[in-house]
């Protein structure tokens, strides 16, 4: 796998949110809005100090953000996602770039542990594992096995717990 040759990981910014929502509807369609964890984000703001875009000549190729969510049971958390990466960009590891940047910065500014519902085959390197079944769940119908998280480097190894709620 090989990135493009020039490219750019900067913060998320407000004059991103556009683009990043054209590449998000190119990437997961209309259907995108229906899964449990678009409930999560829908009118929540993103934190744009963790999450990053990829640029490439002017043009946004690629973004991932996360989100500040509580539990009901009040133990603060990140959620990732979504990550995309324009078609033409992909398969050259630009989305792992995306998520390494996002946990990097958040293990220094933040010290939570993410959450995410995804593919532990791919999260995996990155210091997901599964979140014990029922453990974790949200506002939606979500598959178990799919709820994956990572406590922040150095912090406590136990996963949160509860209901995942936004942390308004």
């Amino acid at each position: 796998m090989k990135l493009p040759a020039k490219f750019d990981l900067l913060p998320d910014a407000a004059t991103h949110d556009a683009a990043v929502e054209a590449l998000y509807a190119l990437a997961f369609g209309p259907g995108r809005h229906a899964k449990a964890a678009a409930r999560l984000r829908e009118g929540h703001q993103s934190r744009r100090d963790v999450s990053f875009v990829a640029m490439a000549g002017g043009h946004l190729i690629g973004a991932c953000r996360l989100w500040p969510l509580v539990t009901e049971q009040g133990h603060e958390v990140l959620f990732l996602g979504p990550i995309a990466v324009a078609p033409d960009q992909q398969g050259q590891g630009l989305g792992g770039e995306l998520v390494e940047a996002c946990l990097t910065a958040s293990d220094h500014l933040t010290g939570l542990p993410v959450i995410l519902v995804g593919d532990l085959a791919f999260f995996a390197p990155y210091g997901f594992s599964q979140v014990p079944k029922g453990q974790v769940t949200l506002p939606g119908p979500a598959d178990p096995k799919r709820i994956l998280w990572r406590p922040a480097q150095g912090a406590d190894m136990t996963a949160p717990t509860g209901k995942l709620l936004k942390n308004v």
